[in-house]
């Protein structure tokens, strides 16, 4: 699977559902509070999008991700910064 037909398919998902993670900035944020990720791997667990969004996760290739996807934390906007 590409990371655009990945993408696709999560945006599908998401326009037919609302995944756990909506709005909550937990998700987004760039910290790396090792503390919170077991709380986010539980609502992660439960989302009714997490086999597309981790589809997505792994055929990104580009490491573009930042946040939490798919019970993982991902990426950071500094790092996306720093590989500019």
């Amino acid at each position: 699977m590409t990371a655009a037909s990945a993408w696709a398919e999560l945006q599908d998902a998401l326009a037919a559902t609302t995944p756990s993670c909506a709005g909550d900035g937990r998700f987004t944020d760039d910290g790396r509070a090792d503390s919170a990720n077991a709380q986010l791997v539980e609502v992660c667990a439960t989302c009714p999008v997490l086999d597309a969004c981790a589809a997505y996760a792994r055929a990104e290739k580009n490491h573009r991700l930042v946040g939490f996807w798919a019970g993982r934390r991902r990426g950071t906007h500094r790092d996306r910064v720093s590989k500019r």
